[in-house]
């Protein structure tokens, strides 16, 4: 009983050490950010992926190329999917983590 004990232990830290990180995603651009009251019209999303749990980012993790010059307003939603929490569930014993950013421009 004590062995299988230890390896439900040992299972549910390495679920949990996959779906726990402190991934960041830089919100920038030229356009101003809107409160997250407002609606919008979705315009870009983008997943960002991340390796030893989210502290060490996978390329660029900004928002700036994907919101349009043309955009005066915008909402950025940072979440994790359900294809994201799967990834990370699966590639968190190797500590890689993927996030994803939803770009809205309010009227």
């Amino acid at each position: 009983m004590g062995k299988r004990k230890l390896i439900t232990s040992i299972l549910l830290v390495i679920l949990v050490c996959s779906l726990w990180g402190c991934a960041t995603i830089k919100v920038g651009g030229n356009a101003q950010l809107a409160s997250t009251s407002q609606g919008g019209t979705e315009i870009a999303s983008n997943r960002y992926w991340y390796v030893l749990w989210g502290l060490v980012p996978l390329g660029d993790n900004a928002t700036d190329p994907y919101i349009p010059s043309s955009a005066n307003k915008v909402r950025v939603e940072t979440t994790t999917t359900f294809v994201d929490g799967l990834i990370s569930m699966f590639t968190g014993i190797v500590s890689i983590v993927c996030r994803t950013a939803v770009i809205y421009e309010v009227k």
